[in-house]
């Protein structure tokens, strides 16, 4: 989300399947190094949770919700609250490697204690229609 050099803090050699799938993650990086260049900021924080969002290039978004509490926190989005969206988006959930509708409907879903769900959320292309003359 931050835009910054990917760098890890461990022993390559000896980190686990688990830890090598997250930092080798193909979608996450693309968010983490999009050529737009912004760096995400936080949206939102509140008592136990956290929004962040990042401007992506070709219209997306990048956004991440944190859970920073002791319990896991069922959490629901109503996409018309974040006021940097426009239009509707396609929603890609990025760690579960699951596209979830659009942004006409809101999410409902559960983030585990310490946890976070990623969002990339891409720009639905309208079709306009004209009449012939």
């Amino acid at each position: 989300m931050l835009a910054a050099p990917l760098m890890a803090g461990n022993d390559v050699r000896k980190m686990s399947p688990e830890i090598r799938a997250i930092l080798t993650d193909k979608e996450v990086i693309a968010i983490d190094q999009d050529p737009l260049g912004k760096e995400g900021y936080q949206f939102m924080e509140q008592p136990g949770k956290e929004i962040w969002v990042k401007e992506l290039s070709a219209g997306k978004w990048a956004v991440c919700f944190f859970n920073n509490s002791d319990s896991k926190m069922q959490i629901r989005v109503k996409w018309s609250n974040l006021s940097f969206l426009t239009g509707t988006y396609q929603i890609r959930d990025v760690w579960q490697k699951k596209d979830l509708g659009t942004t006409d409907k809101d999410f409902i879903g559960d983030i585990p204690s310490l946890d976070v769900i990623l969002f990339e959320l891409s720009p639905v292309k309208q079709l306009r229609l004209e009449k012939e003359l």
